[in-house]
Parts: C-alpha cells; sequence; structure tokens
C-alpha cells in the first residue's frame, strides 16, 4: 500500500492547487500525450505508461466542469520524491461522472467501488468502462500499489488485492498515486 504518510502529503499539494509544481500540469489532452511519449521513450515502460494514461485520460473523457478557482486539466507528475507517480485533477470526480448513467448513486465510495469493479462508463451511451478495471487488474498482477481519491471515497490497490475505505478528507477531482517498485 502507499504509506498515509505519502498520501497525507500528497492531500495537502492538492488541497494547495499544487502550487509549487504548476509546470505539471496539463490543461489539454495533446500536452498530456506529449509527456506521457515522451516518458515512454525515456523509460520505455510501455505497460506503466498504459495505466498512466488511462487514469490521466480520464480527466478529459470525463470532467467537463471544473470550479473557477481549480487549474483546468490534468496535474501529472511523473517523478514525485523519485518513487511515485501523482495524478490529479480538479473536475467533477467519480461520483459526478456516473450518477449521469447510475442516477441512483449516492456517496463517493459507491461511486470509486463501482469504478474499479465494474464495467460502467460516465459517458453513457457508450458500451466502454473496462479502464480503471484494467488499472486494477494490472497493478494487482505486477505487485505494484496505488492509492485513488475522489470525493472522500478512496481505494487502494496492491497485490493483495482491493481496499475501499471512506477518508474524512473531501477532495475536488481525484486523485491517483501508484508506485511501480511493490511498494519499495
Amino acid at each position: 500500500m502507499i504509506e498515509s504518510e505519502i498520501v497525507n502529503t500528497v492531500i495537502g499539494e492538492m488541497h494547495n492547487c499544487f502550487l509549487n509544481d504548476t509546470d505539471y500540469f496539463s490543461s489539454t489532452r495533446d500536452v498530456f500525450t506529449a509527456r506521457l511519449q515522451s516518458f515512454i521513450l525515456r523509460s520505455k515502460k510501455y505497460l506503466e505508461a498504459a495505466v498512466i494514461g488511462e487514469v490521466g485520460n480520464n480527466t478529459f473523457d470525463h470532467n467537463f466542469i471544473f470550479g473557477e478557482q481549480y487549474p483546468r486539466g490534468v496535474y501529472c507528475n511523473l517523478s514525485y520524491k523519485d518513487k511515485y507517480i501523482i495524478i490529479a485533477d480538479y473536475g467533477r470526480g467519480v461520483k459526478g461522472s456516473l450518477s449521469l448513467v447510475i442516477p441512483s448513486i449516492t456517496t463517493d465510495m459507491e461511486a470509486v467501488k463501482i469504478a474499479f469493479t465494474r464495467q460502467i462508463s460516465g459517458r453513457s451511451p457508450e458500451q466502454r468502462g473496462n479502464g480503471l478495471k484494467f488499472v486494477s487488474e494490472t497493478i494487482q498482477q505486477n505487485n505494484w500499489c496505488l492509492f485513488f481519491q475522489s470525493g472522500n471515497g478512496t481505494c487502494s490497490i496492491d497485490k493483495k488485492g482491493l481496499l475501499f475505505t471512506e477518508s474524512s478528507t473531501f477532495l475536488q477531482g481525484c486523485l491517483a498515486i501508484i508506485n511501480f517498485n511493490g511498494g519499495n
């Protein structure tokens, strides 16, 4: 699992809109894609890039509403503390997106659980929605770690499986912290 100290530090930075790291924001998909391609060329980590791309592209696929006080686009730091990948946005979040196709969703935790365990897309009537299931399965199969939060719903994933919890801290949008070194 991602250490709670790292999670709390990143959440604090996210609450401050990553003020010290504004260079990591991609306001459009083409900028994000170019940065991801550069990561692939440098690292040759294709599967890792697929996971990063799936999470980061969700910002552009599902978030059409951003509060005026927040940066638009996706924050993507591919070398946070030389160990983690941080992907964050200030969009409508998983609940806001999935509520368009499942109006009965009442909590962020319910929405996050559905996103990681069911084939569902916030882009109705499209029959897609395997992206976060792919992320989950890939993280588990490769002994990697992921922490994900949207609103106050969280999901932690490692080789042991998925753990869903409710956070006392609310986040606007989505946050993913990934460690491709098996928690080391």
